[in-house]
């Protein structure tokens, strides 16, 4: 019996309401357990967020406003009422799942306050408009109708398939699941791991097993089919699809990163200030992945003719940076081509970027993850030997924290952020984190901030303040003409018991709101701390934070008893802020993005 989309969201729904990880494991491995190899690719996939495979470059061109028109059509319901009811969810497959089907009369609201919504809807007219009552929707049918509109040319056809698809969903479950895959995120808890984990378990497994499988193949669906039918031994390495970086493990000195090294000899290299990329070649095609494992050819079109001179099949993991005759540039000018797809000449010569590689993980037909550091190195500086246009990090040997110390001082002294120590012997663990990888940061002194604004924030946050904006003083409080100037926003560093202690309290003291966003009365003080300060025209301060995390809540401090602009100018100019170090070699503000 083929696999449904009703069967799917129930089995979802399970899932999200268990906070417990093993069971959402157990859930999950039940139900693929029971699908044949087509409904089981299919399944894994939605589950996955994904409405193709994770190596098919197709997609869907399916935006917010498509859906929110055939929502709007299909309801009934007036923008004004809808948008209340996404923003209540934190989804708007959630909030149409509460009024589906299209007569209002059979919705049965899922508390007050949408009750309340909905007793403002007008009378619309749905002659036009007939659900279908015949066979339920299948997997298989909701992939091919993804195929159909991802081939579709044209806004009209795709709304016209994707609204004949809604109408075949006869539930709001459905509905609501439908939305969530095209959207790419089903919000119910199971990060990758818990999806690996219950593949393993449905197919009598080990999670390394498919971890390895898919790191060599890359789709976790096709993993999820080779598992069951016993050939994850026939799973060889394909390029093309983006694998899990390696991460360094943070150190907050040179005598701490020295004991955790005790007595070996590492690898020192520059920790540079862009954005992480792997390069994949093979023949004419060359493809760039970035660490949230997007696409970005288009972004980087010099980069891209720069690994076109480079010689064979391969895959190398380094960084994009800013870069002119030799030197690596400030950050500001990389900010400036994020969010691009279209670059120009102009943005080209003002803004030039390169990439410099400092690892090769696979290399004409040999996968490398497992040789150690220093034979991969050689391979790499074998290859830019033959490829003058391809950059590479330098490395210094270190196994004292004096001579992490002469490294660290040489790295800031190029500008750069700091230094990555390696072991030599080390092997490539993609997505992890260890003794093998050590980094080494100037962290800035912190700052007392105030909260002048709190949001909703995204997933398991969704109904929850979760994000703050926050805020210095311009001058002293008790000045009358003291201001509150904002420097930033974060999100990380505080627990949910805290983030629903702080959503009570701000929902309290809330003077305004777009149903998303509430500006708060400045009662509330953050202990602010970040990479870097830099120059911004984003915020009336005129400085940005970057990487801000919230180090604590200051119960014990009153607003009036946060710093004030003075301080965060006189961390900016200090010499441990290399962000302004950057900016006096080149005093190019700092200008906004979507990225920022």
């Amino acid at each position: 019996m083929a696999a449904t989309l009703q069967q799917f969201a129930q089995v979802n729904d399970a899932v999200a309401a268990t906070p417990s990880k093993l069971q959402k494991q157990a859930i999950l491995a039940e139900y693929l357990r029971s699908l044949n190899d087509s409904d089981l690719q299919l399944a894994a996939r939605f589950a996955e967020g994904r409405v193709f495979a994770a190596t098919d470059e197709r997609v869907l061109s399916v935006g917010g406003a498509m859906i929110w028109d055939i929502a709007q059509a299909i309801t009934g319901l007036r923008g004004d009422v809808l948008g209340p009811m996404v923003v209540r969810h934190g989804e708007i497959g959630e909030a149409l799942a509460q009024v589906w089907p299209a007569d209002l009369s059979a919705v049965a609201p899922a508390d007050q306050s949408d009750d309340d919504l909905l007793a403002a809807v007008q009378p619309v007219t749905k002659s036009s408009i007939t659900l279908n009552s015949g066979e339920a929707l299948t997997l298989q049918e909701l992939s091919d109708s993804y195929d159909r509109i991802a081939d579709a040319r044209g806004v009209e056809p795709k709304r016209a398939i994707l609204f004949d698809l809604f109408l075949r969903c006869r539930t709001g479950r459905e509905a609501a699941y439908l939305t969530k895959v095209i959207f790419g995120d089903l919000r119910i808890g199971v990060q990758e791991g818990v999806l690996q984990a219950a593949i393993a378990k449905a197919s009598g497994k080990t999670l390394a097993q498919i971890r390895q499988c898919q790191f060599l193949v890359g789709d976790l669906d096709e993993v999820a089919v080779l598992a069951r039918n016993d050939a994850l031994d026939a799973a060889r390495f394909r390029l093309f699809h983006p694998i899990q970086f390696m991460l360094a493990t943070p150190q907050d000195s040179a005598d701490i990163a020295a004991q955790t090294m005790a007595g070996r000899t590492y690898f020192a290299e520059d920790k540079l200030d862009g954005i992480r990329a792997q390069m994949h070649r093979s023949g004419n095609r060359i493809a760039i992945f970035t660490r949230t494992m997007d696409r970005a050819d288009e972004s980087f079109p010099e980069v891209v003719e720069s690994i076109e001179k480079v010689p064979g099949e391969f895959l190398l993991d380094g960084e994009i940076v800013p870069f002119r005759d030799g030197k690596v540039l400030p950050f500001a000018h990389l900010q400036k081509r994020l969010g691009r797809k279209k670059i120009s000449a102009q943005i080209r010569r003002d803004n030039p970027l390169a990439f410099i590689a400092f690892d090769i993980l696979y290399q004409d037909g040999q996968l490398l993850v497992d040789c150690p550091l220093q034979e991969r190195r050689a391979r790499l500086a074998k290859l830019a030997d033959s490829a003058p246009s391809l950059l590479t990090v330098t490395q210094t040997q270190v196994s004292t924290a004096a001579h992490i110390s002469v490294a660290f001082d040489a790295a800031r002294s190029r500008r750069n952020e700091g230094i990555v120590l390696k072991d030599p012997q080390s092997r490539y663990m993609p997505g992890r984190r260890g003794q093998a990888w050590l980094k080494l940061k100037t962290h800035l002194p912190t700052i007392d901030c105030v909260v002048t604004a709190a949001e909703y924030g995204n997933g398991k946050r969704r109904n929850v303040l979760s994000d703050y904006t926050f805020a210095v003083w311009t001058t002293d409080p008790a000045d009358p003409a003291a201001r509150l100037v904002n420097v930033g926003k974060a999100y990380n560093g505080v627990t949910d018991a805290e983030i629903a202690q702080l959503t009570e309290l701000f929902l309290s003291i809330a003077t305004a709101s777009n149903g998303r966003v509430f500006a708060v009365q400045p009662k509330i003080v953050l202990e602010i701390a970040c990479d870097q300060i830099q120059r911004s025209t984003r915020h009336e301060s005129g400085f940005a934070f970057r990487f801000p995390r919230i180090k604590r809540i200051r119960w014990d401090k009153r607003p009036e008893d946060a710093d004030h602009l003075a301080r965060v100018r006189e961390i900016y100019e200090s010499t441990h802020n290399f962000g302004y170090l950057n900016e006096l070699s080149n005093p190019e503000p700092v200008e906004p993005t979507l990225f920022d």
